[in-house]
């Protein structure tokens, strides 16, 4: 099997780092990261953004079946050339955006009932959005193991008052716990980043709160606002947005009911809180 670096010179390829495209190269970390996934018997892995296939081949090699989204019509044809003569059935490749694309609908129509584990080095530009767009479609996945920018991976796993922690925070933690795994140097990387990435695992499951949510659509709402202006009071922000079906004074009287200060912050919420917000607003 040809190394990336063959892949390369053999396609004559370039890597267009401006893009987000940046290959892990290090052999020890793409195994590491593999591992991660804990793969058992019957286990199907969705993978976002294949490259190259360096993970890819990882996990086909191990004996199991991937299906991977990729964007770039360049590598779309490499993989194709070279994984799906080899693996056959067990390789799927959907050329196309993530974003654009409706993942429960690709899992189901390709693994039924199982649910699939997700693998990625998400591009640094667009991994929040990616991070939402998996969230949306939760029901499909059991484990994510994904390489972020250290930042954004830092804000998954924020508390309530950190200066990480963001809507990306609390939203996350609904759907599943996050964890860190290991930090990844750019020279593992070609091209170089200029950031550090971490590789996170995020197990998708019910919070334990769940059960108090009776409108799930109103609460991430509120969540959406009260991060919308940082620099704004949480009841200043929802004022604002619900004034068709709150007097400013109406919400103070709820603030009091659930013990907030009228000049908390949504930042200095935790989810437990939102919660509660939620249903003093349903």
């Amino acid at each position: 099997m040809l190394t990336q670096i063959e892949f390369l010179k053999k396609y004559k390829l370039r890597i267009r780092g401006h893009l987000g495209q940046h290959l892990l190269m290090d052999p020890n970390i793409i195994r590491k990261t593999v591992d991660a996934l804990e793969l058992q018997p019957e286990d199907v892995v969705f993978e976002i953004g294949p490259g190259l296939g360096a993970v890819t081949r990882e996990i086909l090699k191990r004996g199991f079946s991937v299906l991977a989204v990729e964007k770039d019509a360049r590598f779309v044809e490499v993989l194709t050339l070279e994984l799906t003569p080899e693996y056959g059935a067990h390789f799927k490749l959907v050329h196309g955006d993530i974003l654009q694309s409706d993942p429960t609908e690709l899992v189901t129509g390709w693994a039924g009932e199982r649910k699939a584990k997700v693998i990625g080095n998400l591009p640094y530009y667009i991994s929040t959005p990616i991070l939402f767009h998996l969230i949306e479609h939760a029901k499909v996945f059991s484990r994510a193991v994904l390489m972020l920018q250290k930042e954004v991976a830092q804000r998954l796993s924020a508390e309530a008052g950190e200066e990480e922690y963001s809507r990306l925070s609390v939203t996350s933690r609904l759907y599943g716990e996050a964890r860190f795994l290991f930090d990844v140097s750019p020279s593992c990387f070609l091209p170089h980043p200029k950031v550090m990435s971490r590789v996170i695992s995020f197990l998708f499951r019910p919070y334990p709160g769940q059960d108090r949510v009776r409108d799930e659509t109103g609460l991430l709402e509120i969540i959406r606002v009260a991060f919308s202006q940082r620099r704004k009071t949480l009841l200043t922000l929802l004022a604002n947005q619900l004034k068709s079906k709150f007097s400013r004074q109406d919400l103070e009287t709820v603030f009091g009911k659930l013990g907030f200060s009228l000049q908390v912050r949504g930042e200095e919420l935790s989810l437990d809180q939102f919660i509660g917000l939620a249903g003093a607003l349903g």
